[in-house]
């Protein structure tokens, strides 16, 4: 993933990134932490499974929000994912 498409992404549906990690040796699995108000988030891209998925960790927890079959999906449609998946959280 590109960082800065995704940082552009995240900004634009309100959220700011605490911090990003691209694994390129591990096929191509990223993640990201980001914020809103107080709230904590984890998006992951397991590209070895296929998966994208969308996390909220509070009190030590990550819970699962959504999560798609990524392995179909080029960057532009994953990142219209995530903007589409951060749009939709209750604030």
């Amino acid at each position: 993933m590109e960082q800065a498409p995704l940082y552009s992404t995240i900004k634009g549906a309100g959220y700011s990134v605490l911090m990003f990690e691209d694994h390129p040796q591990f096929f191509g699995n990223w993640r990201a932490m980001v914020k809103r108000g107080s709230r904590v988030y984890e998006i992951v891209s397991d590209s070895r499974e296929g998966w994208l998925s969308l996390w909220l960790h509070e009190s030590g927890k990550g819970t699962k929000l959504f999560e798609t079959e990524s392995s179909k999906l080029g960057q532009e449609q994953e990142l219209a994912q995530i903007s589409a998946w951060l749009l939709e959280v209750p604030q």
